[in-house]
């Protein structure tokens, strides 16, 4: 999000550049009617229901105050968001992560409001009342005298594509106790783009490359070999790894010659083409990938396995078991594996599989590596509910927290023994030595 301002300052040399703004981006998934219609601590407004958000982000000059809200679980994190400000171009831009704000932005719909930041305020906002004072703008209204609350909105601007924000921010009503209703705006189509186009791995014979594009669409690559007398044209069209309704898209080019350089031409529809260069390695790999640490879990009810295994080379993903054969990554990209295969038609109880997993890498260079494996009645009857083959093995709060609660309960129990066994053992000591004193006393007495 680039947003122009006005005017700007860095009066405060805050760290992200900017001093005198917040702003916050309300987020209209359009997916959740969960989704909540009260703003964030500050903003002193609400949002028509109809606009009901399911992320927020909150931004300042101030790195501590930026902040991601999630509406369903009130979940505070300040990850995936960068906030920087220039002061010379007076614009402010928040980069969000995609796994913050949701992965379908084009049909999302955002409510932008802006106020003057006060580190001291309410939810980071300056407070505006009916008359303007020492760090507080005037304009607005005072908070109710039946209940203290402030209902009018401390928002100075709102990104509206059309209608009226001065009616909208002032149609708030203190004696009805009424907060004003805002809303905000549609993004228009987006054109078809391509962006983030760049090279991720080549090898004498072969490239990576990857691209994203704004609409979802398959792409058309043509490749130059330079210096080259015969001025080799290569291409291929729409040899794309994900579907056409991807937005990131994923192609190696192979039968390259070995210490070239070349210069290819990414086009998708009506768009600009957009161009990368790189130079083909002058050495042929001919060592195959290795094959490392291969594991399988039977997913519960024996109709899904899990299988995980590491490479010490990027390289593709193939599966084969029951005489089938399952593929995950088509291009060599990464070196940790980890997929779930369901077989048609499930695994036999007490029969024993032979599963096999095809690892190759960008030179295409082959390894193999195998296990056996039995499903037993057991996996074959149990629900297959009991787990989530995904799981990174973090628990929600379920037992084993509550395993992880009682050790802890437990070991405080010890801990608070032991120093109560020091105490009386302590005491009983001192005791003991006072005893021993008043002995001797009367013994010197009765001599006396």
């Amino acid at each position: 999000f680039e947003i122009e301002m006005a005017e700007m300052t860095d009066y405060w040399s805050l760290a992200n550049g900017f001093s005198h703004q917040i702003v916050q981006i309300y987020v209209d998934q359009d997916e959740n009617p969960a989704g909540r219609t009260d703003m964030l601590e500050g903003a002193n407004a609400m949002v028509h229901p109809d606009w009901a958000w399911e992320v927020v982000i909150s931004a300042t000059g101030e790195p501590g105050a930026v902040k991601a809200v999630d509406a369903i679980t009130g979940e505070t994190s300040a990850k995936g968001i960068e906030v920087s400000g220039d002061v010379s171009t007076k614009t402010i831009i928040v980069t969000v992560s995609k796994s913050v704000i949701g992965p379908d932005v084009p049909d999302y719909r955002f409510i932008i409001v802006v106020g003057s930041q006060d580190g001291f305020g309410p939810g980071k906002w300056r407070d505006v009342d009916a008359t303007a004072k020492t760090w507080r703008l005037g304009g607005g209204a005072d908070p109710s005298p039946v209940d203290g609350i402030d209902y009018d909105p401390n928002i100075l601007d709102v990104i509206l594509p059309e209608g009226d924000q001065s009616a909208m921010l002032a149609s708030y009503d203190v004696d009805q106790q009424q907060y004003a209703i805002i809303t905000g705006f549609e993004l228009p189509e987006v054109a078809q783009q391509v962006y983030g186009a760049k090279v991720a791995g080549t090898t004498s014979s072969s490239a990576i490359i990857e691209w994203s594009t704004t609409q979802p669409e398959a792409g058309f690559v043509s490749c130059v070999e330079l210096e080259s007398s015969s001025n080799t044209v290569w291409n291929e069209s729409n040899l794309v790894p994900e579907s056409d309704s991807a937005l990131s898209h994923t192609l190696q080019l192979n039968g390259l010659e070995s210490s070239s350089s070349y210069t290819c031409d990414i086009t998708v529809g009506d768009s600009t083409a957009v161009s990368i260069a790189f130079n083909t390695s002058n050495e042929t790999d001919e060592t195959p990938p290795e094959v490392l640490n291969l594991a399988m879990e039977i997913v519960p009810g024996g109709n899904a396995l899990r299988i995980t295994w590491y490479t010490n080379e990027a390289t593709t993903e193939s599966i084969e078991v029951g005489g089938q054969t399952f593929t995950g990554d088509i291009v060599a990209l990464r070196k940790n594996h980890d997929i779930t295969i369901n077989p048609d038609p499930g695994l036999v109880a007490l029969q024993t599989y032979t599963l096999t997993v095809v690892a190759t890498d960008a030179s295409g260079n082959t390894n193999t590596s195998s296990i056996e494996f039995t499903i037993t009645e057991e996996d074959a009857t149990s629900p297959t509910s009991d787990i989530n083959p995904d799981s990174s093995g973090e628990d929600s709060g379920g037992s084993s927290e509550s395993l992880s609660q009682q050790m802890v309960l437990i070991i405080a129990l010890i801990v608070g023994l032991l120093v109560l066994s020091a105490i009386i053992r302590t005491r009983r000591s001192e005791q003991e030595i006072l005893a021993e004193t008043l002995s001797i006393f009367d013994d010197t007495v009765d001599e006396d």
